[in-house]
């Protein structure tokens, strides 16, 4: 019974759909050892080209880990899967012990999947789902968002495919299936003791929740249904973010963009922003909430929160997320005419060719018809803006750059990025937008058109 559910789950959750390689997570109890049993049960009746391999982590935190380690290489020797072990050696931690452990454990388990030659590769942890509700009960107990509220069957963490197949089965089920198929594992004795907060929910709570659920099953079902809905969300955000322009390490989206959301949608959208600019970097729901608050005032003399990763605000034409740290400018970009589709900093391509008099054309935000004579191709070159405290306007008025980038409704996150076009360092040209009174054109001789393409 408990390998049929496990099977139904990874099937309808797809969790090995083309993967080839799969690194257990091995540490020797129960939990771990039920899930190598069932993924080479997997692998002899239903896949024998997958390959599998037992990692098993030592954190060196008590002297029965050693009995642990013995009992995890039994394990892959009965299973016949190759084994690897890494001695973290941590000693004595006296302040957040579970999350050092986990941090250093991850940090090992996805070094040496890494090594492996494939990019069909997971990481099989063996969290069930009595687990999943003591992360909803926890996390609920902190404060948290619906992402943070209970575990995926499946995500990507630092690039490594995570898969958590038996958030289907209880601790009961497969405490069950070790004992009727004879299969030995070590126990933790830190699982008894109440001194850490989930072993209080896992002896305290749980037996009470389940008490007056329909069924446990019930309760695993509705952490997975939440966890759907939480997919579908970020699907819908990522998609949104994905759809607005991300230069400079920064993220912009209009006003007419950012009010088609309602608010919870907005904030969705401002924590998925953040994790595209720094990757991985979750904000804090306090943050969100107090930018969301500052952009809704749209209080002149408030217009920035920051997080010292991660600042957020609005200018006159938008919303804007960006990393506090922001890139050196850019180099100069030096232009030998004629060029075709030459890459602008990632935001255009630049196509310059020499024409006659006899064609003319307008000058638009997407091009520009200038003077050969006037310009010396040799220095023609690209500058961020930057570089230029004042520009002079086509019609001769002097300006701030920061004015001029402005009133071409340029976000200002972008404002000492945006790149410029130059006679050697005479601005001609703010891509995209305006031209200045250097810019100048003849009725005679050959002409250069300068062409952008998005």
């Amino acid at each position: 019974m408990p390998y049929s559910k496990f099977m139904k789950f990874i099937q309808s959750e797809h969790l090995l759909d083309n993967i080839t390689h799969i690194d257990i997570a091995l540490s020797g109890g129960a939990d771990s050892v039920c899930l190598t049993a069932f993924l080479t049960r997997y692998r002899d009746d239903e896949n024998p080209r997958i390959q599998l391999r037992a990692h098993h982590i030592r954190h060196g935190l008590r002297d029965s880990d050693k009995y642990d380690a013995e009992i995890a290489r039994q394990i892959a020797d009965r299973f016949k899967i190759p084994f690897i072990q890494t001695d973290l050696n941590l000693g004595i931690l006296t302040e957040n012990i579970e999350e050092n452990a986990r941090n250093a454990r991850y940090h090992a388990l996805f070094d040496e999947i890494r090594n492996i030659a494939t990019d069909k590769i997971c990481l099989a942890l063996a969290h069930h789902g009595d687990e999943n509700t003591e992360t909803a009960i926890w996390r609920l107990g902190r404060g948290c968002g619906l992402e943070g509220l209970t575990l995926s069957p499946k995500r990507i963490i630092d690039g490594i495919q995570i898969i958590r197949p038996m958030l289907c089965l209880s601790k009961q089920e497969i405490y069950e299936y070790l004992k009727d198929n004879q299969i030995a594992w070590a126990e933790d004795p830190t699982n008894q003791s109440d001194h850490y907060l989930r072993n209080r929910i896992r002896h305290e709570v749980l037996p009470s929740l389940y008490k007056n659920a329909m069924s446990p099953d019930c309760v695993y079902s509705s952490l997975i249904n939440i966890r759907h809905d939480t997919d579908a969300l970020d699907s819908f955000a990522n998609h949104f973010v994905q759809s607005h322009p991300t230069h400079f390490d920064g993220w912009y989206c209009s006003y007419t963009d950012w009010h088609l959301l309602n608010r919870e949608a907005q904030i969705q959208v401002l924590r998925h922003a953040a994790r595209r600019i720094v990757t991985g970097h979750c904000i804090s729901q306090d943050f969100v909430h107090r930018a969301m608050d500052m952009i809704g005032e749209r209080n002149p003399g408030h217009r920035i929160s920051t997080d010292e990763r991660i600042s957020m605000g609005y200018c006159k034409t938008g919303i804007m997320v960006w990393n506090t740290q922001r890139p050196d400018l850019p180099e100069p970009i030096t232009i030998s005419v004629p060029v075709q589709d030459l890459n602008i900093y990632d935001l255009y391509k630049l196509s310059i060719f020499h024409v006659q008099n006899e064609i003319f054309l307008k000058n638009t935000t997407s091009q520009l018809f200038i003077s050969e004579d006037y310009i010396n191709s040799e220095r023609l070159t690209i500058y961020p803006a930057g570089h230029f405290n004042h520009l002079t306007t086509s019609d001769g008025r002097m300006t701030k750059t920061s004015e001029a980038l402005r009133s071409q409704g340029i976000p200002d996150i972008w404002r000492n990025y945006w790149p410029v076009l130059c006679d050697d360092q005479k601005p001609l040209w703010i891509l995209g937008g305006m031209r200045t009174n250097q810019a100048k054109t003849t009725h005679s001789g050959r002409h250069i058109i300068i062409m952008l393409h998005p």
